[in-house]
């Protein structure tokens, strides 16, 4: 799982919140491999982000990731979860349509 947030929030309860997490994202936020997901964080999702949230950030501007230093930036903490020691806490439910960025 490959997340990017602000400033952490969104993702603290993925690495350390409750006993049981369910991630339900339809399939357009299914790509091969980490670098694809990275990219497609660069491509897509960010820059609709900042514009959904009227970020004043180049990416709202240009369409594309700038890796700016806007105070206004979105993308700040990035995490990547590989697998939990702990068997069974998360969960992710895959639906079949596009949903969100």
């Amino acid at each position: 799982l490959y997340n990017v947030d602000g400033n952490g929030n969104r993702v603290a309860a993925l690495l350390y919140g409750p006993e049981k997490v369910i991630i339900i994202c339809g399939v357009n936020k299914i790509v091969a491999t980490l670098e694809d997901a990275i990219k497609r964080n660069e491509a897509v999702s960010a820059p609709a982000n900042a514009k959904r949230l009227n970020k004043n950030t180049p990416c709202t501007k240009v369409g594309y990731c700038m890796n700016c230093n806007s105070k206004e930036r979105i993308c700040s903490e990035y995490t990547v979860i590989k697998r939990q020691s702990i068997k069974g806490r998360i969960h992710v439910i895959f639906l079949n349509k596009e949903i969100g960025y």
